[in-house]
């Protein structure tokens, strides 16, 4: 993960190192040990706070000074003991009437998982009043791309794709969400388009 002049890694070691991109030392201050290995980062669009999630389930918060690079540990997150959490999404907004910023987490129990509250200590909940949809996408084992509607507490599944030969790692769109790329464990790429209405 990037964020202005350094660059965030994670580690078989269990460690998180903020790296100097110009001169591609590490930053001091700019270490931390989590308890797996680290499979995902995600910063909150401000470059504040940086989530990182490992192999056993966790995820963690930290504040970074952008001007130094120093990170310090805020929170830690149990969301499944002993899954791996395979990607993490941050928005500062779910929804129009959602002040409070969200993360979507992909872990391996075969849920799309979405944690609400104020930064840097996340909650798992629901909005208080009714919110307009808003959607998330996520590969799936079962060589699908999903589209979730995640203000829907019940059928939140809205559009299946079907195209892969094997598990779906990753999705991505463009800037203006136009077209979709999903990527599988054979080395596939799909590019999908948006239909016009």
């Amino acid at each position: 993960s990037c964020h202005g002049s350094f660059w965030q890694r994670g580690g078989h070691h269990h460690n998180l190192h903020v790296v100097n991109i110009s001169t591609g030392k590490k930053v001091k201050g700019g270490s931390s040990k989590l308890t797996g290995r680290v499979l995902s980062l995600s910063f909150d669009s401000p470059g504040r706070i940086l989530w990182a999630g490992d192999d056993r389930g966790s995820v963690f918060s930290f504040l970074f000074d952008m001007a130094t690079g120093k990170l310090t540990k805020a929170k830690r997150l149990v969301v499944n003991e002993g899954s791996s959490i395979t990607s993490i999404s941050a928005r500062s907004w779910i929804s129009r009437e959602a002040r409070d910023p969200s993360l979507l987490i992909n872990a391996c129990v075969n849920k799309l998982l979405l944690y609400r509250g104020e930064t840097p200590v996340l909650r798992r909940g629901s909005h208080p009043t009714p919110t307009p949809s808003c959607l998330a996408v996520t590969g799936s084992e079962d060589m699908c791309v999903y589209f979730f509607d995640v203000e829907r507490a019940t059928k939140a599944i809205v559009n299946k794709l079907q195209g892969h030969s094997a598990a779906v790692l990753d999705v991505g769109f463009n800037c203006d969400e136009s077209l979709l790329a999903s990527s599988d464990a054979k080395g596939m790429v799909i590019v999908w388009k948006r239909e016009q209405k």
